[in-house]
């Protein structure tokens, strides 16, 4: 007991670092029996416990062992050497290494250990950071910045060059959809020869093009690096409309194309004589509307009327009308018809209740009774439904 007490003693007075432990494997037990473990058997087992127990000899014994010479820390040159330091040897597979209390985390026997890991096949780098940082980073900079400022001074000159250049000029202009030469000479002097091609503003010209009377659509393509293709559409004259000493070309929608003269097949089409005031006559000119249901009125009137009443030759009349067959200046249009026989016929407007052909039917009515009973008709009015009035001449 003595003995003990002066080992704890000792163990306490010495620094942690000069203290060890070394655990061995139990001693196997040995074939003799000591006296008293044969007193037990002797007495079946009866024998008292109370035996001092450090008296007992124990399984396990611990070496103390005090390190004869301190380990001094290394020097920042030996550290740099040693992480630099190539390895000795290939460190390819797994090695085998004695297992210690680190790698198990419980004491074990002797024996060895295999480990999962492998170690790292390149040497470890010094920590130190590199003192030249500071210069990499200035001319990483300076690379960059030049870099920028090439492929700006680039982009100036591919700029300069494309604006200021007559490589990309507008040289040609090509009008396609069209034969009338007039509607060409009037596309192609709207001024954009000589323009850049890239700041072209082709929305704009697009719009003048179309407002133009003989164009009912237009589209314009670039074509590098210097003409311009230009599609139109024409409107289609489907009827002329003479106004005083003038003669005008019209479409399905009442537009007025232009004149007769310069509109490319309109010399065979059907004509209606304006005869209203002269202020409203004189307000005729090329792009203006006129009512597109008194246009379709008209082409029905001169396809029908051949037909229903057998009326070939005639006249078509549009213009102002009273009741009583006098002008009116209030510009509300009625139709016409002049024959060459004398006599004239009020068929009423597009907007009139009665249908066209009803009214035909009453003309041809009162033309062939005027033929069988010989009378000189002079005037009949077919506006009013179910009461046609003629009159005759004295």
């Amino acid at each position: 007991m003595g003995n003990r007490n002066t080992i704890m003693n000792q163990k306490h007075q010495r620094m942690p670092e000069q203290i060890a432990f070394e655990y061995r494997d139990r001693t196997q037990p040995s074939s003799t029996v000591s006296p008293h473990r044969e007193a037990d058997m002797r007495t079946g087992g009866r024998r008292l416990s109370h035996i001092n127990r450090y008296n007992a000899p124990d399984a396990r014994q611990r070496n103390v062992h005090t390190p004869e010479v301190m380990a001094q820390p290394m020097t920042w040159s030996e550290r740099q050497a040693r992480y630099r330091r190539p390895p000795a040897q290939s460190r390819g597979g797994n090695r085998l290494v004695k297992r210690t209390l680190a790698h198990t985390g419980v004491p074990a026997p002797e024996g060895q250990v295999r480990i999962v890991r492998p170690l790292p096949q390149s040497p470890m780098r010094s920590a130190v950071p590199v003192r030249s940082g500071r210069r990499v980073r200035k001319a990483g900079f300076w690379r960059r910045f030049l870099g920028m400022f090439a492929v700006l001074v680039l982009a100036i000159v591919a700029i300069s060059f494309a604006l200021f250049s007559p490589n990309f000029h507008v040289r040609q202009v090509t009008v396609a959809g069209s034969a009338n030469p007039t509607l060409v000479h009037s596309i192609q002097t709207m001024g954009m020869q000589g323009q850049n091609i890239f700041l072209i503003d082709i929305a704009s010209l697009t719009a003048r093009i179309d407002a133009q009377p003989m164009v009912d659509s237009a589209s314009i393509e670039k074509q590098w690096p210097d003409q311009l293709t230009v599609t139109v559409v024409e409107r289609l004259p489907i009827l002329l409309w003479q106004a005083q000493n003038k003669t005008f070309s019209v479409d399905s929608h009442g537009v007025i194309i232009g004149l007769a003269s310069d509109t490319v097949g309109a010399t065979h089409l059907m004509t209606v004589v304006d005869t209203r005031s002269k202020a409203l006559i004189q307000s005729l000119q090329p792009g203006a509307h006129l009512n597109a249901g008194d246009v379709t009125f008209a082409l029905q009137v001169f396809e029908r009327l051949p037909q229903v009443a057998g009326v070939t030759t005639f006249t078509l009349r549009y213009g102002p009308v009273t009741s009583g067959g006098g002008s009116s200046s209030n510009g509300n249009g009625s139709f016409i018809v002049a024959s060459p026989q004398g006599w004239i016929a009020y068929l009423g407007g597009a907007d009139d209740t009665n249908p066209l052909d009803n009214r035909l039917i009453e003309l041809q009515q009162i033309l062939s009774r005027a033929q069988q009973q010989q009378l000189n008709l002079a005037t009949i009015d077919l506006r009013f439904a179910l009461h046609p009035v003629f009159t005759v001449k004295p």
